[in-house]
């Protein structure tokens, strides 16, 4: 996806989410209406958005990371720390994907909806997070073996 694709992308999410959340508060204290798929509605909309801007802050490097540490490092334990870094990643992001997999598969199968009267389907976002977990595992993946080091090494 070209950053312009992605950055129309983004900005449609933050407009979706803003426009729900703005017409509920407008309604709900303006017009003394009260509108119940609101904030259901918006806490799925977030969601979504936070695992794409996880994935997004990877790809840009503006996560948060502790240049303190290797920056002292020789070009070689730099390396191997980067290297255990990539393998802690791997891990825990297989245990994210393997628990969250489980639960979309499940919630998909049994179409789960809200409990409330606005019935929304939760299989959705629930189906997205083990996809977007499998993207920024790949995603840690190629950001490992796209930086070179100064000593040589990968």
């Amino acid at each position: 996806m070209s950053p312009a694709a992605y950055s129309r992308t983004k900005y449609s999410f933050w407009l979706a989410l803003m426009l729900i959340v703005v017409i509920g508060v407008f309604t709900r204290y303006v017009l003394h209406i009260s509108f119940i798929w609101g904030l259901p509605l918006s806490r799925q909309l977030f969601g979504v958005f936070i695992l794409f801007a996880g994935a997004y802050a990877m790809l840009t490097n503006r996560h948060l990371r502790v240049e303190v540490l290797y920056n002292r490092f020789s070009p070689r334990v730099s390396f191997y720390a980067r290297l255990f870094d990539l393998l802690a990643f791997i891990f825990v992001m297989g245990i994210i994907i393997w628990q969250t997999g489980m639960i979309g598969l499940s919630s998909l199968a049994l179409q789960e909806l809200s409990q409330g009267t606005p019935k929304i389907p939760l299989y959705t976002i629930k189906s997205f997070i083990p996809l977007i977990s499998i993207l920024l595992l790949l995603q840690g993946i190629s950001s490992f073996f796209r930086k070179k080091e100064p000593g040589g090494m990968l």
